[in-house]
């Protein structure tokens, strides 16, 4: 399967059941798991998306184009995809990935790309409006909202509603009230 970057780069990849068939991932159930668990949360519309393993640039675990989710090769085919999670917890740049291991929580992530842009189509709103709205039901202003999820979360709103999947997904009734309220508007929206 080939795909493009948001930078323009092709690259090419491995349908995550081909690679569950051929061993080639050591997380490719994991990853199908947490897909699964998603699916049974937020509705069949997560069977929509394509899962995939590809070649990224240093440092990503994943992405998604909005259609497929990807998982970094160089994580998948080794054992330190959890390791590279609860490092980067520690410094709260992720939230906590609670008892999931690292490969659940990325696949959560990304999904959460997948779910929002789902969203977004399915009413014509932003992802900024998404958090907005799910700030106004919880009385925290909309430029808040990340700072209680992590680091990564206040990149921008595509990766506040990723994180607060994977916060969701990792650490359920724990996970921050951002996430919770920013998910729960999600679930809604895809009803």
């Amino acid at each position: 399967m080939l795909g493009r970057s948001s930078s323009g780069r092709i690259y090419s990849s491995t349908p995550i059941g081909e690679a569950i068939a051929n061993g080639a991932g050591l997380y490719a159930n994991e990853i199908q798991n947490a897909r699964d668990a998603m699916e049974r949360e937020y509705g069949n519309i997560v069977s929509r998306a394509n899962l995939a393993v590809a070649k990224m640039s240093a440092g990503a675990l994943g992405m998604s184009d909005g259609y497929t989710v990807y998982m970094s090769d160089k994580y998948v085919k080794n054992n330190n995809m959890t390791q590279a999670m609860k490092d980067a917890e520690k410094t709260g740049f992720h939230p906590k990935i609670g008892k999931k291991t690292g490969a659940e929580v990325v696949t959560a992530h990304e999904m959460g790309h997948f779910l929002a842009e789902q969203a977004s189509k399915k009413v014509g709103i932003s992802q900024r409006d998404i958090v907005k709205r799910a700030s106004k039901k919880i009385g925290v202003k909309v430029n808040n909202m990340a700072s209680q999820i992590s680091e990564y979360a206040r990149y921008n709103y595509h990766e506040t509603i990723a994180e607060a999947s994977a916060d969701v997904f990792a650490n359920g009734r724990r996970a921050s009230k951002a996430s919770r309220a920013i998910m729960s508007e999600i679930k809604s929206i895809l009803k």
